[in-house]
């Protein structure tokens, strides 16, 4: 796969997060880490349950965020798209333990 639109990677990822394959999780998780790092991290690990064409639409999410896009900034209706997303897959937000 060459060079690949950002805006496809994204559509092609929210697809998978949206099925329910055992690689819905792992575009979940790439998606909402590019969103918001704060709360959310895809274990390198959970890439491996991502077949060839979508790792390569993961690794191009994660070069848009590296040339400081945001991933919903790219596709019609992002935030919208993003805060269903979220409400789909909010359960997998990182959990802080709290300060003693």
């Amino acid at each position: 796969m060459n060079q690949i639109n950002p805006a496809h990677s994204v559509e092609t990822l929210l697809k998978v997060a949206n099925g329910y394959s055992g690689a819905s999780k792992a575009a979940a998780l790439v998606l909402l880490s590019a969103w918001n790092s704060s709360d959310f991290a895809v274990p390198v690990a959970e890439l491996a349950l991502l077949d060839g064409d979508n790792y390569q639409h993961a690794i191009n999410v994660m070069n848009l965020r590296y040339h400081g896009k945001e991933p919903q900034s790219v596709i019609a209706n992002g935030d919208k798209k993003f805060h269903a997303l979220y409400r789909e897959w909010n359960h997998l937000e990182i959990q802080r333990k709290e300060a003693a």
